[in-house]
């Protein structure tokens, strides 16, 4: 796909998901959080039950709208695909509020109901909570959006259909390379999530040849990180005024709630409102963000990434038709990943013959893995020896100032195995401008 065409995709979608999401009107995905299942089967059906764990409020709930909707419309695929066969797939949904204990409880309470395959909390945070009580049980875990590489684990329950923080790091230092950037601070949320990247930003600094000057995390509490966050960025500011310049960036992990804090700090720093700024994939095209710290993302020229479904391929294609329909709204991440994991699991069950056998469902979905033989939204899944994504896919992402308003821009892919950067037109005058 062409420069042109990519930048122009990026443009569309974020115009309508801003446009969407900060308004009411009636095509905006409606948050069901309830252990009642999606759809009725007959008597004469056979029934499999998935389950699905969203952060349906809290820092991450826009993105968890778009997940419901998009895991909703896979039921819909699967029971219009398997109705000959008699089958007849079922959704429970649960709200884990962006909080591991709540995500384990509402976890306990789909088991209980007997769902033994399960669509994630979006977060490592709520993985982080989930995973002791899957481990245990036997409870598949199937996450849209957790990177932290701390949860890389081999022979667990828990899976990742996009890259760990590794992945996404080698991007982020493709960047900084590409800049020239010789000297980094961190901003971090102190959770899995944050404590994974800067392990990775730390391995990839060695690697790379930049120097981590300062680093400073923040407690993501809502009841902290008001005060906590700004005290942060003031920390980093007194550490590196004699180091802003050309060569200089602020790497930022955060979500949403907090993320707004962070930027709105940064732009009243004197010393950090003259830096850099590079993003990470928990704020990649927040309408919340562009709202609330828009023009401080422009002005620092923010590069950040993204796991990505390419949108190219007839798959994904389909998919966008059939979920703009059913949502109202452009599917950015996580609704490609959410579909392609209620989907594929669905389909693992139909072809094993059961819901309620886990080691029967995990064999195949590490046999699948594999062998890439489920192809859906977001391409070939391929898993590692971990259980996470093996051939992601990253775009990355910009705010610039448009008819005087901040607007997402796509600025161009990272192809991870060739380990290089793709720009688009806007993106190179926008990386060298």
């Amino acid at each position: 796909m062409t420069s042109k065409t990519l930048y122009l995709i990026g443009i569309v979608v974020l115009l309508a998901i801003v446009g969407i999401l900060l308004t009411t009107t009636s095509q905006t995905p409606q948050a069901t959080p309830t252990t009642q299942p999606t759809t009725t089967a007959t008597p004469t059906q056979k029934v499999f039950k998935l389950g699905a764990l969203l952060p349906l409020t809290g820092g991450f709930s826009s993105y968890a709208k778009l997940a419901q909707c998009a895991a909703n419309l896979a039921i819909d695929d699967l029971n219009a695909e398997y109705a000959n066969k008699g089958y007849r797939f079922e959704l429970y949904v649960e709200d884990t509020q962006l909080d591991p204990n709540v995500a384990l409880q509402k976890l306990q309470t789909l088991y209980a109901k007997g769902v033994r395959a399960v669509h994630a909390g979006l977060t490592s945070k709520e993985a982080s909570g989930e995973k002791p009580f899957a481990d245990q049980n036997k409870v598949i875990l199937f996450s849209a959006w957790s990177t932290s590489s701390l949860l890389a684990i081999p022979d667990d329950w828990l899976y990742r259909i996009v890259g760990t923080d590794a992945k996404q790091i080698r991007a982020i230092g493709a960047i900084l390379k590409e800049l020239g950037v010789k000297n980094v601070a961190l901003i971090y949320r102190k959770d899995t999530y944050g404590e994974g990247l800067y392990l990775e930003l730390q391995k990839e600094a060695a690697n790379r040849g930049f120097k981590l000057v300062s680093v400073a995390s923040y407690d993501p509490d809502p009841k902290a990180f008001p005060q906590a966050a700004p005290e942060a960025v003031r920390k980093i500011s007194g550490e590196v005024k004699d180091l802003v310049g050309p060569d200089f960036a602020v790497v930022i992990v955060s979500f949403e709630d907090d993320g707004s804090v962070v930027l709105k700090t940064i732009g009243q720093d004197p010393v950090l409102s003259k830096a850099r700024l590079i993003g990470t994939e928990g704020m990649a095209f927040s309408p919340i963000l562009l709202q609330e710290g828009g023009d401080v993302m422009a002005k620092g020229k923010i590069v950040g990434t993204a796991n990505w479904a390419l949108p190219t391929t007839p798959e994904y294609q389909e998919f966008y038709k059939k979920f703009k329909a059913k949502c109202g709204a452009e599917p950015i991440t996580p609704a490609p990943q959410s579909y392609d994991i209620i989907k594929m699991l669905g389909e693992i069950m139909a072809t094993v013959g059961t819901d309620s056998d886990p080691d029967k469902l995990r064999a195949a979905l590490e046999q699948w893995g594999k062998e890439g033989r489920y192809k859906g939204a977001t391409g070939v899944v391929l898993l590692d020896q971990n259980g996470d994504r093996a051939n992601p896919n990253f775009v990355l992402w910009g705010v610039a100032i448009k008819d005087g308003k901040p607007t997402y821009i796509e600025v161009g892919y990272y192809d991870y195995d060739k380990d290089k950067i793709e720009l688009t037109t806007e993106g190179k005058q926008f990386f060298y401008g």
